[in-house]
């Protein structure tokens, strides 16, 4: 098994997913029948940080929620709530992978950041995208609501979240209209049919604040209003039982 996480661009994502569905029914393994298709009416629906949220069900933060092709999968078996690796400023550690590793006991490697942010956002932008466009591929543009919320998650310190480049993470995902008018290029020269889909921008609006062992109290609350108050985000703050 690789230890290093592979990015794929945006044209060669979609342009796989679309030839194995058209080939196999099937997307990244996951056949059409296994699809979760949500209802208008689903009583499993709910609101949260003023969006629709067609299932209280997703995947955790994790090297997993790294990678567009997993994020949607997760999509597809019937995830709608997002929550996305957390990311750092340090990410070209190196240190043992797996990251968290399960034998008889289990050991977990803090610090882990399979991909720098630069391709974690893109990988971000590129899930979002593609789900919008899933949407109109299984016929439920029309039908349900979007329903899925991108939760983006952040660690492990103040000075580290306020560094110029999870500054410009953050700013991107809130407002990704720059990456996202160059997809729609790509959209109208290889896909036309997918080019005008309403994709909106902004990916999320609200945060999950991951912390290290040990972080003082005083420096979570610090981080807590930072991102309530200066950056306006709906903020989650994880709990550290040690």
């Amino acid at each position: 098994m690789s230890d290093k996480l592979r990015v794929q661009s945006f044209s060669e994502l979609l342009g796989s997913i679309l030839r194995e569905y058209e080939h196999n029914e099937s997307i990244f393994g996951i056949h059409r029948s296994l699809f979760f298709l949500p209802k208008a009416d689903s009583p499993c629906a709910a609101e949260m940080f003023g969006s629709r949220l067609a299932t209280p069900v997703g995947p955790a933060a994790g090297p997993h929620t790294q990678l567009a092709r997993n994020i949607i999968s997760a999509w597809l078996s019937g995830g709608r709530f997002m929550e996305l690796k957390t990311v750092q400023i340090m990410d070209e550690l190196e240190i043992p992978r797996p990251c968290i590793d399960v034998a008889d006991e289990g050991y977990n490697v803090e610090w882990s950041q399979e991909l720098k942010l630069e391709d974690s956002v893109n990988e971000y932008i590129n899930a979002w995208v593609v789900i919008y466009i899933l949407r109109r591929v299984l016929g439920l543009e029309n039908e349900v609501p979007f329903g899925t919320i991108f939760n983006m998650s952040v660690g492990y310190n103040l000075e580290g979240i306020k560094q110029p480049r999870m500054v410009k993470f953050m700013d991107t995902m809130v407002n990704a209209s720059d990456e996202i008018t160059k997809i729609k290029r790509i959209l109208s020269e290889k896909w036309p049919e997918f080019a005008d889909i309403d994709i909106p921008t902004s990916l999320t609006n609200s945060v999950t604040l991951s912390t290290m062992h040990g972080c003082p109290p005083d420096e979570i609350e610090q981080i807590a209003r930072y991102l309530i108050e200066e950056r306006g985000l709906h903020t989650i703050v994880k709990l550290n039982p040690t």
